[in-house]
C-alpha cells in the first residue's frame, strides 16, 4: 500500500514485547563465522575511549570464575583481549559494569563469545521471531563516538533516591525509596558468584555488589540484605529492574524486523542479564493485565470512529473518501512502527485498473495495544487526532505536494541516525553506491568492451 501520509505513534516500549516468560528454550546455534577484527578505537558508555587489542592469554589460561558471564570475564581479565585507554592499560576489574556489558556486547557482535538463539513475540503481529540479538546490534555510534544521545545513551541517576513499593525493614518501619552507587565489574564478582547458583541468596556482600546504598533511612549492609531477603517478588523485581536501569543504557538493543509484518522490535543485546525484567520502573504507567477497564470492541470503536468521522470527511474538499477500519495486522511506516492511522490517494481508472476512491484508515489493533501496553487513555481523543492528521494529508495530496509526509520521513531518518549511527548510514550510502556501480559494469561490460573497440577501429580508419 502506498501511502501519501501516515500518523505512527510508538506503541510501547519495543522491548517489552520480548516477554522472556514462555519463551522457547535457548539453544546453541552453530558455530558463528570466524572471528572478526576489533575496530579502531570504541567509545563506551560514559564517554570513554578505549582501544582493544589481542594478546597472548595469561599462563594460567585465564581461569574462569565460577560466576555469570564467566566466558566474558576470562576474555578480558588476563585473557585474549586486552583494553587500552590511550596509552595506558585499563584493568577489566575497573570497568563500570554499563562498560562491560557494551563490550560483552560487542565482543559478541564480532564473534569472539558465543551467542544463542531466542524467540519473540512481535509486538505489532505477535508472530514468533527467532533471533541472536547482538548479531543485530549497531557498532556506527561505539565505533565513531556518537554515545550522545539524551534517551538511548544514559543510565539511570544512581544519585538519586527512587520511589519503590515500599519493603518493611528489619528494624521497623517501611523503605519507600531505594539509593543505587556505581558498581565496577569487580566489585560486582560476588552478585555474579551468587547468581550462578541455583538460587540467589541475598548477604551483606551481594548488597554491596548490586550497589544498594540505602534502602529508605537503611544503610546498613546486613539489614539491607534481611529485608531483601524478605520481600515479595515483586517488591525485590522494583529494585532489580532499577539496577538494570542503572547498568545497561537503552543503546544496548537490537532492531530485529519482523519477517512476517516489518515491525520492529528492540530486543536487548546482550539478551542475558543478571536479572529478569519484572515490574515497572517509576513513572511508568501500568503493563498489561493491570488496566481495570477493558479496551472497546472492534464494533465499538468502529462505530464510535464512524460518528466521529463523518462530518469531517463531508466538509474535506476533492472526491469522498472512504473509511476503513482496519481490525487485522497494522500496517507499519518505514521505521517498523506500527500504524495508528494512514492516507492512501485515489486515481482515476484506465484500462489497467478501475478508479479508486482515497481512503483514510485507522487501525484498531494499534490503538487497543496501546491499552493493553501502557494503559487506559483518552483512546477517542485519538481517534480525532489521527482523522484530522489524516485528513491534512489528503489535502495536501489534491495540492500536490504533502510537507507533513516529509516531515514524518525526516523523522523517520533521524531515528536511524540515533540507533545506527550517521556516519554508519553515510558509509552505507557509499557502499551501496559502489555496489550498485559494480553490479552495473557486470551487467553492461561487454557493451563497454564493444564500444572501445568500435572507437578504436574508427580512429585507425580515419588515418
Amino acid at each position: 500500500m502506498t501511502n501519501a501520509g501516515s500518523h505512527a505513534k510508538t506503541i510501547l516500549d519495543t522491548r517489552g514485547s520480548q516477554s522472556r516468560k514462555g519463551r522457547m528454550q535457548s539453544r546453541q546455534l552453530p558455530p558463528r563465522q570466524r572471528r572478526t577484527k576489533w575496530p579502531r578505537s570504541l567509545q563506551l558508555p560514559g564517554g570513554r575511549i578505549v582501544e582493544v587489542r589481542a594478546r597472548e592469554p595469561a599462563s594460567d589460561g585465564g581461569a574462569r570464575p565460577s560466576c555469570l558471564f564467566a566466558e566474558a570475564r576470562a576474555l578480558f581479565e588476563g585473557g585474549e583481549l586486552a583494553l587500552y585507554e590511550g596509552d595506558v592499560a585499563v584493568e577489566a576489574a575497573s570497568l563500570s559494569l554499563a562498560e562491560f556489558h557494551a563490550l560483552r556486547a560487542i565482543a559478541t557482535r564480532l564473534g569472539w563469545l558465543d551467542e544463542e538463539t531466542i524467540e519473540i513475540e512481535c509486538r505489532n503481529c505477535e508472530a514468533a521471531i527467532e533471533a541472536r540479538p547482538c548479531e543485530s546490534l549497531p557498532l556506527g555510534p561505539f565505533v565513531d563516538a556518537e554515545l550522545i544521545d539524551p534517551e538511548i545513551d544514559v543510565t539511570l541517576d544512581t544519585g538519586d533516591a527512587h520511589p519503590i513499593e515500599p519493603i518493611r525493614l528489619p528494624k521497623g518501619g517501611r523503605a519507600a525509596t531505594v539509593r543505587l552507587g556505581p558498581v565496577t565489574l569487580g566489585q560486582a564478582l560476588p552478585l555474579h558468584r551468587a547468581l550462578a547458583k541455583p538460587a540467589l541468596r541475598v548477604t551483606p556482600s551481594v548488597v554491596r555488589a548490586m550497589g544498594v546504598r540505602a534502602l529508605g533511612d537503611e544503610r546498613d549492609p546486613a539489614a539491607i540484605a534481611r529485608a531483601l531477603a524478605r520481600c515479595t517478588d515483586a517488591q525485590f523485581g522494583a529494585v532489580t529492574d532499577l539496577f538494570l536501569a542503572a547498568h545497561y543504557p537503552p543503546r544496548l538493543a537490537a532492531p530485529i524486523v519482523c519477517p512476517s509484518c516489518g515491525s520492529r522490535n528492540d530486543v536487548d543485546a546482550p539478551y542475558d542479564r543478571e536479572f529478569e525484567p519484572e515490574g515497572v520502573l517509576e513513572g511508568e504507567a501500568p503493563r498489561r493485565g493491570e488496566a481495570d477497564e477493558a479496551f472497546p470492541s472492534l464494533d465499538a470503536f468502529d462505530a464510535f470512529a464512524r460518528e466521529v468521522a463523518e462530518p469531517l470527511l463531508d466538509r474535506a474538499p476533492g472526491p469522498e473518501i472512504a473509511l476503513v477500519i482496519d481490525g487485522d495486522v497494522p500496517a507499519c511506516d518505514d521505521g517498523g512502527e506500527p500504524l495508528m492511522g494512514s492516507y492512501t490517494p485515489g486515481h482515476e481508472g484506465d484500462s489497467h485498473g478501475p478508479t479508486r476512491s482515497p481512503e483514510l484508515t485507522l487501525y484498531y489493533r494499534t490503538f487497543a495495544a496501546m491499552w493493553r501496553e501502557d494503559g487506559p487513555y483518552d483512546w477517542e481523543g485519538e481517534v480525532r487526532d489521527t482523522i484530522e492528521h489524516e485528513l491534512e494529508h489528503h489535502v495536501y495530496a489534491l495540492e500536490g505536494h504533502d510537507p507533513k509526509d516529509e516531515e514524518e520521513r525526516d523523522e523517520i531518518a533521524r531515528e536511524a541516525e540515533r540507533v545506527v549511527g550517521k556516519k554508519a548510514l553515510v558509509r552505507a550510502g557509499a557502499s551501496a553506491f559502489a555496489a550498485d556501480l559494480r553490479d552495473f559494469w557486470k551487467r553492461t561490460w561487454i557493451l563497454w568492451i564493444v564500444g572501445l573497440i568500435v572507437v578504436v577501429i574508427s580512429v585507425l580508419a580515419s588515418r
